[in-house]
């Protein structure tokens, strides 16, 4: 897998929206940077286990946020699964 799966419409950003849509599981795979701060990260990682959700590590926020075409780090995103519709 890679960061390129992050080229598509059904992406989220950021560690809210990443959180609201793990906690009615909606999200197919996560991306987590390393560096993020930690207590962001055992939150994140610990929803996804109980979601059973697979997170793939990434070398840093920045490397993501670039992923994801946004001008900022980013210390997570998503895909959510098929069926599923982001919220405005």
């Amino acid at each position: 897998m890679s960061l390129s799966e992050l080229a598509c419409e059904n992406r989220l950003v950021g560690t809210n929206s990443v959180i609201k849509y793990l906690k009615v599981n909606k999200i197919d795979k996560i991306f987590l940077a390393k560096d993020t701060e930690e207590k962001h990260k055992i939150m994140i990682i610990n929803m996804a286990e109980e979601n059973h959700v697979f997170v793939e590590i990434v070398e840093s926020m920045l490397q993501l946020g670039r992923a994801c075409a946004v001008p900022r780090k980013t210390a997570v995103a998503a895909i959510l699964k098929k069926e599923e519709k982001i919220d405005k």
